[in-house]
């Protein structure tokens, strides 16, 4: 029964993926690239709060004006900075965001293969000598 529930989750939200009917897929496509200021983790195309509306409205009027998707994504990041695009650009602060994952999984990587491979053993002669001083009593 839980996988019909959750079958039936997965479908819908693949259903929204699209944009709404009153709005055009340009700005659409623009604002869910925003995030909505009020809504946590949620974009500007999908949230229905006051600002999110607004701010497809101001993506609509400024695509009418011929204005181009970087340059609206500029006047936002005017307005709010850095935080309201979903994919920060990769600068200043930011680009620890996207190092430090990769850092992450390198010393990951490191240790793993430190822990799992083979240890070297010592040469039969080695070995050998090791055997025989154990064996003869102490001087």
């Amino acid at each position: 029964m839980r996988w019909l529930a959750l079958l039936f989750l997965f479908l819908s939200a693949w259903a929204q993926s699209g944009p709404p009917p009153d709005l055009s897929p340009e700005v659409f496509a623009i604002a869910r690239e925003l995030r909505c200021p009020v809504c946590q983790g949620e974009s500007a195309a999908e949230s229905n709060a006051g600002v999110a509306v607004e701010m497809r409205r101001i993506i609509a009027e400024m695509l009418q004006q011929g204005k181009t998707e970087a340059e609206i994504k500029a006047f936002f990041v005017d307005r709010y900075g850095d935080w309201i695009l979903y994919e920060p650009p990769r600068r200043g602060a930011t680009l620890w965001v996207w190092v430090l994952p990769l850092v992450g999984l390198f010393l990951l990587g490191l240790g793993l293969f430190a822990y799992f491979r083979p240890k070297r053993s010592l040469p039969p002669e080695l070995l050998e000598e090791a055997e025989r001083r154990l064996k003869e009593p102490p001087a």
